[in-house]
């Protein structure tokens, strides 16, 4: 691509989770380099990029709302809808006036690229090339405003397929990023003023390329000079090697916190989650993280209304928040995801439980959120 004259300006909006943040700031800075000028998102720019999720239907509504927003503010602005509902909800957004570019996750790190020209269209162009499962490199770095934390992608995808998510299909199966190619992203974060580094990723404990592993990429992170604190996000319980654990522990660079997701207490649930692990065994390896790491924070997910959910399966999933060691939660409602196998299933919970559910569950999570904090209350930590 020509290099952009100056004046052009573009903003960006960022929606769902940690790892849409991590591509947002690559995003950004890509587009810095091509000569364009970065405005806040309410300001008027000649291309405004939208960083999609469709984690939910909530999700999916709130990105139509945005791009119907932004065009009221800025009529005349080339909307670029980009990530994972223009991965599977391109035919939604094609019905919205406004939209000049769609493009799917496979492409969007390479936006720059197919905007030589971003003058309004009649209607939207749509990139939505093959999800591939090659391990990848990423251009650039991700250098978000000043702060003393940044994100770093290391993996996208996830071959899991648990019952309820759509992730599979919008960011297609595993894979991760070259090793040296993280390194080299690491070093330059570091070197730009950022203290603390969060690995982002989909399925994080995945992480495998060139014969390295997750547990390789803490170490060869943990080593690099000038980083004080390294974060882990959300990361799949059936992945978390013993020796993390260990080396958790013993740094002083590697935070002791952990989001673990469960989804549910109840085992018949999890069984039709296709999640892989019972409730028993989820238990026991909490009760062991905190044994080994007791000042750590463990957070989970937990998910309420999944179809055949009953009172006593809910239930179940109150008791094991309130007794384990798991300091909060996010707690999310189910939404019906077209293509996912529980969306064909029957027992589908009334909105007004999962409703009422979710904000009992939500109680109990403030409630121990609280308790967790009150064991620090005069400590340095």
């Amino acid at each position: 691509m020509s290099r952009t004259p100056a004046k052009l300006r573009a903003s960006f909006h960022t929606l769902g989770c940690r790892l849409n943040q991590a591509e947002t700031a690559l995003l950004s800075n890509r587009f810095r380099s091509q000569g364009y000028e970065i405005v806040a998102g309410d300001e008027p720019s000649d291309v405004c990029v939208i960083n999609s999720c469709t984690v939910t239907g909530h999700a999916d509504r709130k990105c139509r709302q945005l791009v119907n927003q932004v065009l009221r503010r800025n009529p005349d602005t080339f909307v670029a809808v980009v990530g994972c509902y223009a991965q599977v909800g391109a035919e939604a957004l094609q019905r919205i006036p406004g939209i000049d570019l769609i493009v799917g996750t496979q492409d969007k790190l390479n936006l720059t690229d197919l905007l030589d020209d971003p003058v309004k269209r009649t209607a939207p162009q749509v990139v939505r090339p093959r999800l591939t499962r090659e391990p990848f490199t990423i251009a650039g770095t991700g250098l978000p405003a000043p702060t003393t934390r940044a994100n770093l992608k290391i993996q996208d995808g996830c071959d899991f397929m648990c019952s309820f998510c759509i992730i599979p299909f919008a960011r297609g199966r595993a894979r991760s990023r070259a090793f040296g190619d993280l390194r080299r992203e690491a070093a330059e974060l570091i070197a730009a003023g950022h203290k603390e580094l969060v690995l982002t990723g989909v399925n994080l404990g995945t992480y495998s390329c060139e014969g390295k592993t997750f547990l390789d990429a803490v170490k060869m992170l943990l080593a690099l000079p000038g980083l004080e604190r390294l974060r882990i996000s959300s990361i799949e319980p059936t992945t978390i090697p013993a020796e993390l654990l260990e080396l958790m522990a013993d740094s002083e660079i590697l935070c002791p916190h952990l989001h673990i997701p469960v989804q549910s207490g109840d085992d018949g649930v999890l069984a039709a989650m296709k999640r892989l692990y019972t409730r028993a065994e989820f238990e026991d390896f909490i009760a062991a993280l905190q044994r080994r790491l007791p000042h750590a924070m463990i957070a989970t997910d937990l998910m309420v209304g999944f179809p055949g959910e009953t009172e006593a399966a809910f239930r179940a999933s109150c008791e094991l928040l309130q007794n384990s060691a798991l300091a909060y939660a996010h707690v999310f409602t189910f939404s019906s995801r077209t293509g996912t196998a529980a969306a064909r299933q029957a027992g589908h919970v009334p909105a007004a439980v999962k409703k009422e559910r979710s904000q009992r569950l939500h109680e109990i999570s403030e409630a121990k959120k609280l308790e967790f904090y009150r064991r620090f209350v005069g400590r340095e930590v």
